[in-house]
């Protein structure tokens, strides 16, 4: 599951990154900013490539607009241009003003722009899942060793990993605790399902803490279509008003998993279920997820959910974090 290499940091870019970090936690830090700075450049050059051809076009619809003395039309062929250079996002419906002619190429360079925004999203969450993973592996350590210093380091740590959006900053983590007891799984009970999480559901919450160099997960297998899960209940804040919840997993195999945040009012009525964190599509490699839920005002009791429906899979979550805002 883990794999801990230490490697020379590749880049300057990196190497600034890294300074003030220790030993133990340099090299990581540097590799997954160097990875992330290759993907972000290679993100880059596809758009570039991608908003070439309609650069081209409206170069020459500008040129025909302002030979047919057309000066509006020719207004909003340069606003485009403009917007476009800009790597501005583009509004779904194009400027009444501008050419038919422009179409074809301006579907085209939505397309592949946003074809390429996909891309950078999971190979950035692909990277941060990583990162976050060999850093729970020095937090477990630092922990025991009670090394407070090295904890706050890691925790920053976190905190910037969380901050880096597939598609420029997302909101990190603020300041306040984790509302989840047993995020990171460190608890277990003697038949090795997590302490403090409930088993549900009609295949049973079948699952148990697992540990691979000293990372701690859950790990859950489904074996038919019956959704099982394990959650974790809390009464709502005094004026709290959004929660916001984070997991990295790992899956193999097809159907739905992740985190569903479900509300309850005073009768214990349902109130809503929501699915911030819940992927539905093969997903190979480690993945961070994070979402934000807004609390109803008839909202009295919160429930995250570590889960999975429809599944014949086997499904590692950790890191779980809820924050309550």
């Amino acid at each position: 599951m883990v794999c801990l290499t230490l490697v020379e940091v590749p880049s300057a870019w990196a190497q600034h990154a890294t300074n003030g970090l220790p030993a133990e936690l340099a090299p990581l830090a540097g590799k997954y900013q160097s990875d992330l700075d290759a993907a972000a450049q290679t993100r880059d050059k596809a758009l570039a490539s991608s908003r070439q051809p309609y650069l081209n076009a409206l170069a020459a619809a500008e040129q025909k607009a302002n030979s047919e003395a057309k000066p509006d039309e020719g207004k909003a062929v340069r606003d485009e241009k403009e917007a476009v250079t800009a790597g501005n996002t583009l509004t779904a419906a194009p400027s009444a003003l501008l050419p038919r002619a422009l179409s074809g190429p301006r579907g085209y360079y939505m397309r592949e722009a946003a074809r390429v925004q996909r891309e950078y999203a999971a190979r950035a969450q692909q990277l941060g899942a990583e990162y976050l993973r060999g850093l729970a592996f020095y937090e477990n350590k630092a922990q025991a060793a009670g090394q407070t210093d090295l904890l706050k380091q890691i925790q920053a740590e976190k905190l910037k990993v969380a901050a880096q959006g597939a598609e420029g900053p997302r909101p990190a983590r603020g300041a306040g605790p984790n509302v989840v007891l047993n995020g990171d799984f460190a608890q277990k009970k003697n038949d090795g399902a997590p302490g403090s999480w409930i088993p549900g559901g009609p295949g049973k919450g079948t699952g148990a803490v697992a540990t691979e160099q000293g990372v701690n997960f859950l790990r859950m297998v489904g074996t038919s279509k019956l959704e099982s899960w394990f959650l974790e209940s809390l009464d709502r804040p005094p004026n709290a008003q959004e929660v916001q919840v984070s997991v990295s997993s790992d899956f193999k195999g097809k159907g739905p998993y992740g985190i569903v945040v479900a509300q309850r009012d005073a009768a214990n009525q349902l109130v809503a279920r929501d699915l911030p964190c819940v992927l539905r599509a093969p997903c190979p490699d480690w993945k961070f997820m994070s979402g934000t839920v807004i609390i109803r005002p008839e909202t009295k009791k919160l429930y995250i959910r570590c889960g999975m429906e429809d599944c014949s899979a086997t499904v590692d979550f950790t890191d779980v974090h809820a924050e309550v805002r």
